[in-house]
């Protein structure tokens, strides 16, 4: 029995070596499993592997993405944080939002007042990606679609939006964990896609840090309150920041693990911030089908 273990793990090695799939049937279920691909694109990957599950999962309720595009010197957004908060205050645990800062006139912190600059060429990326609206606040609810070709709605639409959001299926269940080293500030990131129904749409998936419990100036109405607590600032995309491809077909049973590594800025603090993992479409619609969210420590 040993000899033959032996055997067939040298064979499977000899075909993950050729870029064969190989499938291991002695003494379990049949379970396909892909070779690591190491994404040369994105150089905080360090895995991606596949196999087929049987029996199919189940599938999970939705999770609905609110990304809000703010600023500090904006007057009204902060309305805007009050609204994200009681829509995630009603709908504990399912809603997860992002606050972006773009860089404009909005978004400039005080010079004398801020302690630190939240503007982000990254956000300011994914606000001309989703089709800007002119205004602040503005959010996407899971990408579905405003007016054409933008994602964003004012402040007054978010709820009811969430409220039809939560309300739908998702064809793919996310599974996200973390391990974090505070001594070189590397965290590891795995997120496994599980599949429950076939997907033909094109697929992404992306992840992010944000972090709250940020003090620093932000202007309310007129009075620029100097020791407002931002939360869910973006800090960085881990993935790309219009998501990484999800190469492998995406039948019913499908899973997909990736593993990333990302070495967090030492201003950060780990305790505040979280891992934001979302799988979307990208070809003939934005729109998310579901997200996860995992505390750094």
């Amino acid at each position: 029995m040993r000899n033959l273990i032996e055997i067939m793990t040298k064979l499977k090695a000899h075909f993950r070596g050729l870029g064969v799939v190989f499938v291991f049937c002695f003494l379990h279920s049949c379970k396909e499993v892909g070779p690591d691909i190491n994404l040369g694109n994105n150089q905080n990957v360090v895995s991606d592997t596949t196999y087929i599950e049987s029996p199919v999962a189940t599938a999970e309720a939705k999770n609905v993405l609110v990304e809000e595009f703010t600023g500090v010197r904006c007057p009204n957004c902060p309305q805007g944080h009050v609204i994200i908060a009681n829509i995630k205050a009603a709908n504990a645990g399912r809603v997860i939002s992002v606050s972006l800062h773009p860089i404009n006139s909005l978004g400039r912190p005080y010079t004398d007042l801020s302690t630190q600059d939240f503007q982000n060429t990254k956000a300011q990326s994914l606000f001309d990606y989703l089709g800007q609206i002119g205004l602040e606040p503005a959010a996407a609810v899971d990408r579905v679609v405003s007016t054409a070709p933008s994602v964003l709605f004012e402040k007054g639409e978010w709820n009811s939006n969430v409220i039809t959001q939560l309300a739908k299926a998702t064809p793919v269940n996310i599974v996200l964990d973390k391990t974090y080293d505070s001594t070189n500030h590397e965290l590891t990131v795995i997120a496994e896609l599980h599949y429950t129904q076939t997907v033909t749409e094109e697929n992404k998936l992306t992840i992010l840090l944000s972090e709250s419990n940020i003090i620093t100036a932000q202007l309310n109405g007129s009075v620029v309150d100097t020791f407002y607590s931002h939360k869910d600032v973006m800090r960085d995309f881990i993935s790309d920041t219009q998501g990484d491809a999800i190469t492998q077909t995406r039948e019913a049973g499908r899973v997909i693990r990736k593993v990333y590594k990302k070495v967090l800025d030492a201003a950060w603090k780990p305790e505040n911030t979280m891992v934001v993992a979302y799988v979307h479409q990208y070809q003939n619609s934005k729109e998310v089908y579901q997200i996860k969210e995992v505390d750094v420590q």
